[in-house]
């Protein structure tokens, strides 16, 4: 409106254009205090989010720390396992050197190498049950690393679905361009 056409105005239709402004001020304050409340929400949303982030951070390096471990104790195993088998095959090469002695001799002790014999099968046969064992927890610790393994990897895929669709909730939520922008800075 111009200047000529306010000056034409009488006093009560000023009055009403002044109460028509306050409200439309009023309404305009009202708007602008709901923004900032909506603000304010995504941002604790945010911090909540980044809180979770945090959790599932953590619980990976936890969870690697584990698997630290236990690769520490598989390799332990393998190597108490090969020390074992190495004393086990010096045991053998023994037992392989008396039964060289028995056969020069086989003529006066035949009865006794034919008991020898069967006591050392026996011996191999356990020996094989205990390597058949430990091939069996060989075998559980590498599913059980396996299974962790995926575990880890849904928790990697979990956590970059949140952040995407976290950033697509925001991005859709109208904010500014310079708010989406620090925003993006943050995550």
């Amino acid at each position: 409106m111009t200047e000529k056409e306010l000056r034409k105005l009488n006093r009560h239709d000023l009055l009403e254009l002044l109460v028509e402004q306050s409200r439309e001020a009023a309404r305009l304050g009202e708007a602008l205090k709901e923004k900032e409340e909506e603000l304010s929400e995504v941002r604790e949303g945010n911090g909540r989010l980044k809180e979770k982030l945090n959790e599932k951070d953590e619980l990976i390096e936890k969870l690697k720390s584990r698997l630290d471990e236990k690769d520490a104790v598989m390799a332990g195993e393998a190597a108490s396992a090969g020390e074992q088998m190495e004393r086990l095959k010096e045991k053998l090469d023994e037992k392989d050197a008396l039964v060289e002695k028995l056969k020069s001799r086989l003529d006066e002790k035949d009865m006794r190498l034919t008991e020898e014999a069967a006591s050392r099968e026996e011996q191999l046969r356990r020996l094989k049950e205990k390597l058949d064992a430990k091939d069996g927890l060989i075998e559980k610790l590498r599913e059980q690393l396996d299974r962790r393994d995926g575990k880890i990897e849904k928790l990697e895929a979990e956590t970059g679905r949140l952040r995407s669709d976290r950033w697509k909730e925001m991005k859709e939520s109208g904010l500014p361009p310079e708010l989406l922008e620090r925003l993006k800075i943050l995550l």
